[in-house]
Parts: structure tokens; C-alpha cells; sequence
């Protein structure tokens, strides 16, 4: 994590610190093995992790409603094991090397066993919760890696659709993304025993804030510098995957430009030639003012679903995470 994350996150999750620390401390117990292999690929992915939202946001919404740490910190090290496990599986699909500024366990040992390794975690996920009779939090688990399935299948099928539009996009960042925001800040509602508002208040803010969050890494392709994103640029458009402003460009583009992007992307597409031309084309078509201004409404729409929630800290760092993640797309901007 970079510092300009950690600086805006430090708010946000310093009201949970104590269940982020324990996260830690369980993650590296349960993925502790007398397997070296297992040992070695399990540490390789905890020397460098991620920002922890969506365990973050589970504990709020769980805190606003006075869980128990202990089922807490279960819940979010399930939701952290199954994302861990979308990423180490996506670098497969999307054949990635790269990923938080160091190699990608495909790039380092191969697909076969970044395969087994997104499998065990979500495994480990699944019994994690089950050793602790976390049933119904299973149920949701078990239903949204269903639907993060259906997503990337969508996203496969769809792929080197040249004229996708901004419907079947959003069906698909729905189930590939936002659902598991939104099955975190459920999990922490029912963990909380619903005191302080329906966990569909919860889950709608999180789906909500799952969206903004997706746009706003698609948006990453196209106004963030290589170096800071910690993998590479227009991997999106030279995989084939189109995504929100490229879908608003294309459309507001007069015939000539749509023509020759068209012949870009069924042509060998070469990143030092082209890629410069991609980003312009987008920017001068309105495809990143659109798409911000879409996950600005989505992180409106997040907050939206909490108005009715009883005030609490929780609740308002709720809402300032709904707002960091539009936000930091300003950091990574050109």
C-alpha cells in the first residue's frame, strides 16, 4: 500500500484497529502449513497485502451494531481469503505478471499452482467459518463467490466486444465486484444482529460503494502512470477488456476516431506505439469525466442507503470510505 492510501485510510480504519490487527495476526496463523510450497506462496502473498476495505468495512458496519470481535475478525478473514483468492485466479485469466509492484504467483510459480493456491484459500475461507458455525455467514460467502463466477465468465464472454454497452458493463461489475462489498457489509449486519438498521441497508450501501470502486480502477488504465499503479497500464484494452470510458468515448466519438480505435483493437495492438493514442481518445471523448462523475453518483447512492442508520462513528467513516474510494483516483492522476 502506498503512502497516500495509508495517509487516507489511516481515518477510516483506526476505529477498527484492533480487529485489523487481529486480521493480521489470524491470516498468518491459518495460513501457516507444514507444506512448504503452501508456506512459501501464502507468506510471498502476505509480505505485500492489500488495503483490507472490504474487512475494514465489514468491521464497521459489524462495530456499528455492537458485534463480537471474534465473529468479526472470522468474517472479514473469510471475505480477505476469498478476495486474495479473485486476485491470485484473475492473474491467471488475465495472464498477468504483476500485481502490487511485484511478481504475481502465476508469473513465479506457474499457473497450475496459482491455480491450487486460489482454491486452497477459498477453501480455507469456507472452513474458517465453518469450524466457528458461522453458518449463515457461509451462506453468504458461498452465494457471492457464485456470482463473482458468473462475473468473470461474463467479463470472458464479453471479451473483444468492441461496442459493449454500459448496461451489460455494469451487470457484470456488479457480480465481479461489487458484490463481495456488498456481501461484506451484510456479513458485519448480520453479525451485528441487524441493531442498528437491515442489513439490506448495508448490503446496498456496500454493492453501491463496490461499484464506484470498480470504475474507478478501470479508470486507473487511463489517468494513472504505471509506476504508481504497481501493475501494468492498458492491460484492459490490449486484453480485449473494454471498460467504462473507453464504452462512454467510443460512443460520444464521430466516425472517423471510432474507426481507427476499431482497427487498434482488432490489430496487433502495440503499447509503445498506440497506447498514448488510446488514452487521448478516451480523454478527448469524455470517457474519464463521465466515469468519475458515475462513481461520484455511485458513492452517493452508497451513502444513501445509511441516511436512516442511526449516527455513530462507524457509520460516518462509513461514509468518508465511500468517498475515499472516487477520491483517489486524484492521486494517481497524470
Amino acid at each position: 500500500m502506498n503512502q497516500r492510501d495509508i495517509k487516507k485510510l489511516a481515518p477510516i480504519q483506526s476505529l477498527v484497529q484492533g480487529e485489523l490487527e487481529s486480521l493480521e495476526s489470524r491470516l498468518q496463523e491459518i495460513l501457516d502449513s507444514d507444506v512448504p510450497l503452501i508456506e512459501n506462496i501464502c507468506s510471498y502473498l502476505n509480505d505485500r497485502p492489500g488495503k483490507r476495505i472490504r474487512p475494514t468495512i465489514l468491521f464497521l458496519t459489524a462495530r456499528s451494531a455492537g458485534s463480537r470481535e471474534r465473529d468479526m475478525v472470522t468474517a472479514g478473514l473469510a471475505i480477505e481469503l476469498v478476495h486474495t483468492a479473485t486476485l491470485v485466479h484473475d492473474d491467471i485469466i488475465d495472464d498477468h505478471m504483476v500485481r502490487r509492484g511485484k511478481p504475481t504467483v502465476r508469473a513465479r510459480w506457474g499457473s497450475d499452482v496459482a491455480t491450487l493456491i486460489g482454491d486452497f484459500l477459498y477453501s480455507m475461507a469456507l472452513s474458517c467459518l465453518a469450524e466457528a458455525r458461522m453458518f449463515d455467514v457461509m451462506a453468504i460467502i458461498s452465494r457471492v463467490t457464485h456470482e463473482m463466477s458468473t462475473g468473470e465468465l461474463m467479463q470472458l464472454q464479453l471479451r473483444r466486444t468492441l461496442d459493449l454497452n454500459e448496461d451489460h458493463y455494469m451487470d457484470m461489475i456488479d457480480k465481479k465486484t461489487a458484490s463481495l462489498f456488498s456481501a461484506s457489509c451484510e456479513c458485519g449486519a448480520l453479525i451485528g444482529g441487524e441493531k442498528n438498521g437491515h442489513r439490506n441497508k448495508f448490503s446496498g450501501f456496500g454493492k453501491n460503494m463496490g461499484l464506484a470502486f470498480q470504475i474507478v480502477d478501470d479508470l486507473f488504465d487511463y489517468v494513472a502512470a504505471e509506476a504508481d499503479l504497481g501493475k501494468p497500464t492498458a492491460s484492459d484494452f490490449s486484453d480485449g477488456r473494454v471498460t467504462l470510458p473507453f464504452i462512454t468515448a467510443f460512443r460520444n466519438a464521430p466516425e472517423q476516431a471510432r474507426k481507427r480505435v476499431s482497427d487498434l483493437f482488432t490489430a496487433d495492438f502495440d503499447k509503445k506505439k498506440h497506447w498514448g493514442e488510446i488514452v487521448n481518445f478516451v480523454q478527448n471523448y469524455g470517457g474519464v469525466d463521465y466515469s468519475l462523475r458515475r462513481a461520484r453518483d455511485f458513492a452517493d447512492r452508497a451513502k444513501g442507503h445509511l441516511m436512516d442508520v442511526s449516527s455513530s462513528p462507524e457509520r460516518d467513516a462509513l461514509f468518508v470510505a465511500s468517498d475515499y474510494v472516487v477520491e483517489r483516483v486524484h492521486a494517481f492522476c497524470k
